[in-house]
């Protein structure tokens, strides 16, 4: 809360700094300034959920339900098409996503979806020939690079979603009124959010798609444009930073002239 605390002071200040640029600059000003320390700790999350989760046994009457979804999702992929599957994946994990932008439920939802998805995993490895444990399962998911895209989306998401919850607790206990720009702010970063989330769940499933077609060995070369979609989020990432620093840059000298009290 101190860390949020500190941002919230940051954009406060930088807010009449920012009158003579556009909606949109402002915006994503914002967004550099608010920064990824709680997608990456959502994504960390996830990560954990998906190793820990396969490695306890199913709870009576679990096993048969995952299975039959298992059964499933190996029958949609195996009859599909190119174009169907990826509509298919793109609906479904967009679809996840925008549940968990809703404040409150949708971090609820992430939580059941997060463990929803270890247990099929489970399910699956159950289902082979030869059975593995369900943690290794885990990590084929994670030498195939859809998994750093689609993860990282639904932790986004979640992320919006609680932002969203603590402006409108915040707007709401404002008895005095004074965060009547609160909510205008937070609806342009939904509105940021939701554009990221959708590029990057539809690069997912474009990515894990080529995969399934591809098979099992030749995935692998789907690495090769991956490193070129990595470079160019390290490279916006980078100017998020920049961003960042200047944003903080305009501040201190805003501080440092303020007089003292005593």
């Amino acid at each position: 809360m101190v860390a949020s605390s500190g941002m919230e002071n940051l954009e406060n200040e930088l807010s009449g700094e920012l009158e003579g640029q556009s909606r949109w600059d402002r915006a994503v000003r914002d967004y550099a300034v608010r920064g990824l320390l709680l997608c990456l700790t959502l994504f960390l999350i996830e990560v954990g959920v998906l190793f820990l989760v396969p490695s306890i046994p199913f709870f009576p009457g679990e096993k048969g339900y995952y299975i039959s979804q298992a059964n499933q999702l190996s029958n949609t992929t195996s009859h599909a098409s190119g174009p169907q599957l990826f509509y298919d994946i793109f609906t479904n994990n967009y679809r996840i996503s925008l549940i968990e932008m809703i404040p409150g439920l949708g971090v609820i939802f992430f939580a059941i979806s997060m463990y929803v998805t270890a247990r099929v995993s489970l399910a699956i490895a159950f289902n082979e020939p030869q059975p593995v444990p369900g943690a290794v399962l885990v990590i084929l998911l994670f030498i195939l690079p859809h998994s750093y895209l689609e993860l990282p989306a639904y932790a986004v998401a979640t992320a919006e979603g609680l932002y969203l919850l603590y402006a409108i607790i915040k707007v709401l206990s404002n008895s005095r009124g004074g965060d009547e720009g609160r909510m205008t702010k937070e609806v342009w970063q939904l509105g940021i959010n939701v554009l990221i989330v959708t590029v990057m769940l539809a690069v997912a499933a474009l990515f894990e798609t080529t995969e399934i077609v591809l098979g099992a060995f030749n995935a692998f070369l789907t690495w090769i444009p991956f490193i070129g979609i990595a470079y160019l989020v390290y490279r916006l990432n980078k100017r998020l930073s920049e961003i960042r620093k200047e944003a903080q840059m305009q501040v201190q000298p805003s501080r440092a002239t303020e007089p003292t009290s005593g």
